[in-house]
């Protein structure tokens, strides 16, 4: 038996089930400290994923390819198998490799054929990462009754060395899938993906395997030592017995787990990477499945951190931002728990982030992982983007006040003082008796000085009128809205006097 902790993860793939099978998953993997094995439904083997402790990379529940966090793939026709059957049956229709027998069964009874073993091998092949060649020929002339995608994966499957056939010619689609058979093409699925056990085959427990293949006895063994064993309730294999479609699914998960497959792609961005500091940017955070679907409902941590972790790889959180639209208010940073935001139904969380009143830079940091768990660097489900926060200008002078004649043209002269003065929008206002009657805006150069130009009121008259006193506000207008929205758009006013 392997040594080994089950640990998952994957990159977004190009699903296309097509016929019935399909996607959806809840796997829990638990450590343990001693090997524990559990009859499936059938009664007639143990279960093929065995958790193992003692790996020095162990990872953390929730971490593997088939962690609880998947949610179930809603077939009916499964609730009464063990809980590692359904599991497992979940977490294939999660990464697209099954989509079942009809949308609410998934058949684990029935046995399995090498057409749908072909269409279950390529999809599990693509969640390991492997290059799929284009499958547009094949050697076999016994697949006119099978679809385009099935003709495909069979082709695929043998371009890659994975089959290669019954006989010359003949790849009997419709043959059931024995366990010495299912064994070698796990084998070289794993293989097509850079992965091999250390095999030892005379440490097997099975007393049928005699006249067996080299290849066949190095897979069985090198399976064993990845963790995805087949222990039966006797010394038998059992090697010609037709596999199930639950065993299928067993033994699938185990691969996916064996090769690191991942349940889930993070992706995080955000509005600006270089902001001053006290604008908000947005931050958008993307979860998809492996075939490239939206991941729906799933709880996301987010939090603000300086420039690494501490000493231990736990989260170091900074005092002078913070994120908005995310925790519901009451959430732990660094902690998942049920006060987290959910995806929504694009498969995405969007928070707005702001900063004190200082120059820095941070990383914003978005994970996932089970109920509970509390952040480390080492989870494998955790992605970051680094902002840099920049001084801003500090005021706004303007020269005054002015006294001029009606109808004269004013210049008003502003500065923008202060770091990062250059390419601000500066809006300047008209006021009078309490009215705007102008606005004009003009961005700034490098310098900060800008004019303002202004036609003055009409003379009211020919006689000695009285003086009239116009507002002139100007202020920074970070948003573009034209709106003074106060203080932390930095603005300054004076006046101008009109007179005959």
């Amino acid at each position: 038996m392997s040594n080994r902790l089950w640990r998952m993860e994957s990159e977004p793939t190009e699903r296309m089930p097509t016929g019935p099978e399909q996607s959806g998953a809840r796997l829990r993997w638990r450590r343990v400290r001693e090997c524990r094995i559990r009859p499936v439904a059938l009664g007639i083997l143990m279960p093929i994923l065995v958790l193992l402790a003692g790996s020095a990379s162990a990872q953390e529940p929730g971490s593997g390819a088939c962690p609880t966090t998947i949610p179930s793939a809603g077939f009916l026709d499964i609730e009464e198998l063990s809980d590692e059957s359904v599991r497992a049956i979940d977490c294939v229709a999660h990464y697209g490799i099954t989509a079942g027998t009809s949308p609410t069964t998934y058949s684990p009874g029935d046995h399995l054929t090498r057409a749908q073993m072909a269409r279950f091998l390529i999809r599990t092949a693509e969640a390991l990462g492997v290059e799929l060649p284009a499958g547009d020929s094949t050697p076999f002339e016994d697949l006119s009754g099978l679809d385009a995608d099935g003709q495909r994966s069979v082709a695929r499957l043998h371009e890659l060395g994975i089959t290669t056939g019954r006989r010359p010619g003949l790849f009997d689609p419709d043959a059931f899938v024995g366990r010495r058979q299912m064994v070698l093409f796990l084998s070289r699925t794993l293989a097509a993906a850079g992965i091999a056990g250390d095999a030892d085959p005379d440490a097997l427990p099975y007393s049928d395997l005699e006249g067996w293949s080299d290849e066949a006895l190095t897979a069985v063994a090198g399976l064993a030592a990845l963790g995805v064993e087949w222990p039966g309730a006797t010394d038998l294999f059992e090697a010609v017995r037709p596999v199930t479609r639950e065993e299928a699914a067993l033994l699938l998960a185990g691969t996916l787990e064996a090769g690191d497959a991942r349940h889930l792609v993070l992706a995080i961005e955000v509005s600006s990477t270089t902001s001053l500091y006290n604008e908000a940017i947005v931050v958008t955070v993307t979860a998809t499945k492996p075939d490239g679907s939206p991941y729906r409902g799933l709880l996301v941590d987010m939090f603000v951190s300086g420039i690494g972790h501490r000493y231990d790889g736990t989260c170091f959180l900074v005092t002078d931002a913070r994120l908005y639209g995310v925790d519901a208010g009451t959430s732990a940073d660094c902690l998942i728990d049920r006060a987290d935001p959910r995806t929504n139904y694009l498969g995405q969380i969007k928070a707005s982030l702001a900063h004190g009143p200082r120059p820095g830079k941070n990383r914003i940091f978005a994970w996932v992982d089970e109920l509970g768990q509390e952040f480390l660097e080492t989870r494998p489900h955790q992605v970051w983007v680094e902002v840099e926060w920049t001084d801003v200008p500090d005021r706004v002078e303007i020269d005054g006040p002015i006294d001029a004649r009606y109808e004269e043209i004013v210049e008003v002269e502003v500065r923008l003082v202060g770091s990062n003065r250059g390419r601000r929008r500066l809006v300047m206002m008209v006021i009078r008796d309490g009215v705007t009657v102008h606005t004009v805006t003009r961005t700034t150069p490098y310098s900060g000085r800008v004019s303002f130009v202004y036609v003055g009121p009409d003379d009211p008259s020919s006689n000695n009128d009285d003086e009239l006193v116009e507002i002139i506000k100007v202020f920074w207008d970070r948003n573009g809205n034209w709106v003074h929205d106060g203080p932390a758009e930095i603005s300054d006013e004076t006046t101008v006097t009109w007179d005959d």
